[in-house]
């Protein structure tokens, strides 16, 4: 059968497409293992769009090449090439490529490893990812591509026999008819409208998965069909306007219902579905029908680049994410980083692939390409000629495109700046646990910062447990980027204009509570002392406590309102959102969590007693992450737990991780002072609001707010006990309830009450 040209050029493309549409999780809204500071709205919207369709047009193409491979191979010898070129090279990604990327993830989530060499056992002791440290991250396509040729191999024998091959036939005799091009779509959303509901996400496990398994399939089986002829291929480039204008139809609705509120729950819905399975299929056809138009033609970059292309794609995302951690916190902005993260993809993974992979065979065989015979190889002309091609598109196809898409998304007048700092903070130096004294800050710089010589309030916002700074510039929290949401109020004039400071807060044990420790380093001094002292004298800010507000979330609602009450003369206002406090209860509330907790504990220091204190760091190490990151809620709260008591109950006399921990049956009156110090951390509060009276400087404002729905009742009882506390004593302060839970309506509430009402409570020189 004659080479099909048209879907090597799409296999291709497939794959640089690929490598773009990672290199932008850096910068959408997305969740990824890497994220850029900065994030666009923009790119959530060209993402989703591609997102689509991109892979199932990579199974499509892989459906059909199964088709052509078993045209030159026996069944069994078919067999054995797809365990040598697609299993091979998943157990070698898996083991030497994918574990740089959870490395570099796990460092930039704040985990504690002494080197990628202290890393790498880990994926053989923790589990599957994302709560171990063993994945194929990117390279779960193979696997799946490995399961669909074994699952049909028998279907596709079959179809390859003299009545298989008049079967398809006469089915694709039907479908060179347009109209039935046009219902292709069915299979695919019958499993979207059945399975999806049941399995709804793209877990990408193939175990559990089964929902976007068969969604999958259908596009690898289709492939597979459409590849034994070409009257379709020839129909689809006859009538490729009419599915290029069904495309652009269904995108317009889809993207319409992308950024509508409405219906909530859409995606539950047959007809959105049905209608998204449509529109996947439509620009589908539309790829196949212009490639068969315009791309069926055989080319020397095609023959180099279609042999390369394996390879690139099983390394691409490990130095995309390399690159990517380099770059999070560097003032560049979006297009020069993109720029530079998409063109260095190429270029390194071109250099490898030219200078290490494709010369040996060991290697060749490793990255899924063909053993190479003595005498076989082009000439090196030819050689030299494919790759200056290679280099040259590599090199100048990307910054086109880039630019392209990116110009005009330079920050105007109209909008303030994000910027990042590294901090060289005293505070933390020289603590037990070896957490970094050079902590990432973000900073928020109004629009007329640039352009005047104006001194400008302060908020400082301290983040929530296990919340990097991302969180809360990125999009999390429904969508919530700091610099769009100050933005917006100042525009809209409802909050005036102010710098905004946000110092990281977590560390391998999830978070630092804002309290000195000498495990963890002194934190409350870090806020207090220099990230004020650093902002005071880095940035035109107004230096007076009336003109700095404190902010926070969950554990840092609790720290602002912790170290505002200490420290008046300091900060001037305090805005604390679902702070982590407790009632007059204090730990009984949370009995059962600590007693599982204490005797956990308890087992784990029995087992850690004769063990020297190098080996001890890693055990605890461990421990403590692999408690944190559990998907096990009981579990994950034995590791808040662990991160506590660092913080509040250290004991230096102790053996490490020298932490001292309440006993399983401890009560308050038992005789040791474990249990107070645990309640007077997120408790104690008619004490320190005695000694806050006892100051002679007051607050001007102090809000307390939740959610109605907050999942942890504990929070709820505690933010309503606050409140009545500080009214008991005569201190004024605003208790506000909002609808939603701890996080459901958190970006809401930070842009539409917090960033207004902290404005208005600064002062401001003209």
């Amino acid at each position: 059968m004659q080479r099909r040209y048209d879907l090597d050029w799409l296999r291709v493309f497939a794959f640089g497409l690929l490598m773009l549409f990672h290199t932008g999780m850096m910068f959408s809204t997305w969740d990824w293992h890497v994220k850029n500071i900065e994030t666009s709205a923009a790119f959530d919207q060209v993402m989703r769009w591609v997102h689509a369709w991109r892979m199932p047009l990579l199974f499509f193409i892989s459906g059909s090449a199964v088709w052509f491979a078993m045209d030159r191979y026996s069944t069994w010898k078919f067999f054995l090439e797809r365990q040598k070129r697609l299993l091979l090279p998943l157990v070698f990604g898996m083991l030497v490529v994918i574990p740089p990327q959870v490395y570099l993830e796990r460092l930039y989530h704040h985990q504690q490893y002494d080197s990628f060499w202290d890393f790498y056992p880990t994926i053989f002791t923790t589990g599957s990812y994302p709560q171990g440290n063993l994945s194929w991250h990117h390279l779960w396509y193979v696997p799946y591509i490995w399961a669909f040729s074994m699952l049909m191999l028998p279907v596709f024998v079959a179809a390859r026999s003299r009545k298989g091959r008049q079967f398809l036939g006469k089915v694709l005799a039907r479908l060179q008819s347009p109209w039935f091009l046009y219902l292709v779509f069915i299979p695919s959303a019958l499993a979207e409208v059945t399975l999806r509901p049941i399995w709804p996400g793209d877990a990408n496990n193939l175990l559990s998965d089964w929902g976007n398994f068969t969604h999958k399939l259908t596009f690898f089986v289709a492939g597979f069909v459409l590849a034994s002829g070409t009257g379709v291929y020839d129909s689809l480039a006859a009538h490729r306007r009419k599915f290029l204008g069904a495309g652009i139809a269904a995108a317009a609705t889809m993207i319409l219902l992308w950024n509508t509120s409405w219906p909530g729950s859409r995606l539950n819905l047959a007809g959105y579905r049905l209608l998204s399975t449509f529109h996947v299929w439509m620009w589908l056809l539309t790829l196949l029908g212009y490639g068969r138009k315009y791309l069926s033609f055989n080319h020397g970059f095609l023959r180099y680049a279609n042999e390369a292309v394996y390879p690139f794609y099983l390394l691409h995302q490990t130095i995309i994410i390399m690159l990517a951690y380099q770059l999070a916190y560097v003032n560049w902005g979006i297009p020069v980083k993109f720029l530079l993260v998409a063109s260095g993809t190429f270029g390194i993974c071109w250099g490898l692939y030219a200078l290490a992979i494709k010369p040996w065979n060991f290697l060749r065989v490793l990255f899924g390409m063909k053993w190479r015979q003595p005498g076989t190889s082009r000439t090196a002309a030819t050689e030299r000629a494919s790759s200056r091609l290679s280099a040259q598109v590599s090199t100048m196809l990307v910054p086109v495109l880039v630019v392209g898409v990116l110009a005009g998304s330079g920050c105007s007048r109209q909008q303030g700046q994000l910027l990042c700092r590294t901090l060289q903070t005293p505070s933390l130096a020289r603590n037990v646990m070896g957490i970094a004294d050079r902590q990432e800050i973000v900073i928020y710089l109004p629009p007329s910062y640039r352009n005047s010589q104006r001194r400008f309030p302060v908020l400082y916002f301290l983040p929530n447990f296990k919340c990097d700074l991302w969180r809360y510039t990125g999009g999390t929290f429904q969508g919530f980027r700091l610099k769009e949401a100050m933005d917006r109020q100042i525009k809209a004039g409802v909050a005036k204009e102010m710098i905004i400071v946000m110092p990281n807060a977590v560390h391998f044990l999830g978070g630092s509570w804002y309290r000195n420790s000498p495990l963890t380093g002194n934190w409350e001094d870090f806020i207090v002392r220099d990230l004020v002292t650093f902002a005071d004298g880095q940035l035109r800010t107004i230096p007076a406590a009336n003109a700095r507000a404190l902010a926070g979330h969950g554990m840092g609602g609790y720290g602002a309102l912790e170290l505002a009450l200490k420290h008046p003369d300091v900060f001037g206002s305090v805005y604390a959102m679902s702070p982590a406090v407790f009632d007059e209860k204090g730990l009984e509330n949370l009995r059962a969590v600590k007693e599982q907790a204490a005797r956990a504990w308890q087992g784990k220091v029995e087992q850690w007693k004769n063990l020297d204190e190098g080996s001890r760091r890693k055990q605890f190490r461990d421990y403590a992450q692999g408690r944190l990151n559990s998907p096990s809620d009981k579990m994950a709260m034995e590791g808040l737990f662990i991160s506590y008591a660092a913080a509040v109950s250290p004991d230096l006399h102790l053996p490490y991780p020298h932490i001292e921990f309440p006993r399983p049956d401890q009560t308050p009156d038992a005789s040791t002072n474990v249990l107070p110090r645990f309640e007077n951390g997120m408790g104690g509060w008619k004490d320190k609001l005695k000694t806050y009276q006892a100051g002679t400087r007051r607050l001007n404002a102090i809000t307390i707010e939740f959610g109605r729905h907050d999942e942890y009742a504990w929070i709820r009882r505690g933010a309503e006990n606050l409140s009545g506390l500080m009214q008991a004593a005569g201190i004024p302060n605003k208790l506000v309830v909002h609808e939603g839970g701890h996080e459901s309506t958190l970006g809401k509430r930070l842009e539409t009450a917090m960033l207004p009402e902290l404005s208005s409570s600064l002062r401001h020189d003209p």
